[in-house]
């Protein structure tokens, strides 16, 4: 491939990444949302992370099924197709009237970022420069959609006043997915005549898809749990259990030690989801993607997945001893050292397969136990009401630093099961790796 073959496609991965990224994270919006019902905006809080859950899953399962076919054109070409059904979906949600089902269209966003993610996953792991752009991709959509500041909604009770408190966003913004759709075009065009890499298997992998399935839906189901029972003790211990059993669970139906990245997003996950801030100044976000640019760059070259969560566990105790904090160097700070380690955790863990690629980076949008157990402190448990019909939030001041100490827990959980996965996984052959590095696409591992 020549140099700006290499380059174009750097560029694609980075900037389609970033959009199929944002797809899939954030509620789909326009202009006329502010307009639309309480009950619709309501509607779309509740099954946005479901959407979510849904799209991560479909990532999977597509990089399984282009990887099992070992075809690049089948790659880029499913990575077109799911960018014109988002094209398509913005264009009639621009022109759709606040009547129009915003749920739905959210569903159909996802799961097109969900096919794109995975299918360009498939197209672009294979090279190292590509893996990066596609890997940073996925970590500016997420900070982007993480410090985002978003309208409240849901709660479990509608407000007519709901829709004058939206600010439409229109992320990923039409120029931007136009900008997507030409680049992966030629990137279509370059790749036309590409042979497959290996033989294309007529066996489907399956343990992979049910590594993602199980890992997803038992994450989304702790989180939903946690969300409305975050007072219960037992409830608590329930989800960091679970989450870190099915992290496991997930680990070991990957090849060789692939499950590390697993274990280690998922711990990166349930710590920013403790750490990251609601709202952040304009100028940290571009300053908190560089960080985590550096981040990936010191974890390729390192390689050291048990120091990322060592780290981790430091900044949820720091996390959990400033919970009640308001001073704004404590706040960005602890959000700079999280995107670094954002960073770190992506690259720290070499991986051999694809789809374990793709699935480990992923696992960083579904929402975790310990988001379900930030958004109770921060929103309360609404059952009681007084005579005058105002809420009562039954949840203690002192209640606050229960979710980075729930995330500290979870990333010990998942240090011990790295250490487990090492202890049954021995490393692969010198000779043997660089085979499957080369036919495999090991991408960051490269």
């Amino acid at each position: 491939m020549k140099s700006y073959q290499i380059a174009a496609e750097t560029i694609t991965a980075l900037v389609t990444a970033t959009v199929a990224g944002l797809a899939l994270a954030l509620p789909i919006d326009f202009g006329w949302t502010s307009q639309t019902s309480a009950l619709q905006l309501d509607l779309l809080a509740y099954s946005l992370p479901r959407a979510v859950a849904a799209g991560v899953i479909i990532a999977m399962i597509v990089a399984v099924l282009i990887t099992t076919l070992a075809s690049t054109v089948a790659a880029w070409g499913t990575t077109l197709g799911g960018l014109l059904v988002l094209l398509i979906n913005h264009v009639f949600g621009h022109a759709a009237d606040p009547a129009s089902s915003l749920s739905t269209m959210n569903f159909i966003d996802s799961f097109a970022g969900g096919v794109i993610l995975g299918a360009l996953g498939a197209a672009v792991l294979h090279h190292k420069l590509s893996a990066y752009a596609w890997t940073l991709g996925v970590l500016i959509s997420l900070l982007l959609g993480s410090v985002n500041p978003l309208p409240h909604v849901g709660g479990g009770t509608l407000d007519e006043t709901l829709p004058d408190h939206w600010q439409a966003t229109d992320m990923p913004p039409m120029w931007m997915i136009e900008v997507s759709l030409v680049l992966v075009v030629a990137g279509l065009l370059w790749n036309r005549n590409r042979p497959p890499a290996d033989r294309p298997s007529i066996e489907l992998p399956m343990a992979p898809i049910l590594a993602g399935v199980v890992l997803v839906l038992v994450t989304l189901a702790s989180a939903e749990w946690l969300a409305r029972h975050g007072d219960s003790l037992a409830g608590i211990v329930l989800a960091v259990t679970t989450a870190v059993v099915t992290a496991f669970i997930a680990a070991m139906l990957l090849p060789g030690r692939d499950g590390e990245l697993v274990l280690t997003t998922t711990a990166v996950s349930s710590v920013g989801a403790a750490t990251l801030a609601v709202a952040l100044p304009a100028w940290a976000i571009p300053v908190s993607v560089a960080i985590a640019a550096v981040g990936m760059w010191y974890g390729s070259r390192r390689h050291a997945p048990i120091a990322c969560l060592a780290l981790l566990m430091v900044l949820g105790l720091v996390t959990a001893c400033t919970s009640d904090t308001g001073r704004a160097w404590i706040i960005v700070g602890s959000t700079m050292v999280l995107a670094w380690l954002y960073g770190f955790g992506l690259t720290a863990a070499r991986t051999r397969y694809v789809p374990s690629r793709v699935l480990g980076s992923m696992v960083v949008f579904v929402p975790s136990a310990v988001l379900g157990m930030r958004d109770y402190v921060a929103r309360g448990h609404y059952a009681l009401q007084t005579s005058d019909h105002s809420v009562v939030c039954t949840v203690a001041t002192e209640a606050t630093s229960s979710p980075a100490w729930t995330a500290l827990l979870v990333t010990a959980g998942c240090l011990g099961g790295i250490l487990v996965l090492r202890r049954n996984r021995p490393l692969p052959d010198p000779a043997e790796s660089e085979g499957g590095e080369s036919g495999s696409g090991a991408g960051l591992s490269a």
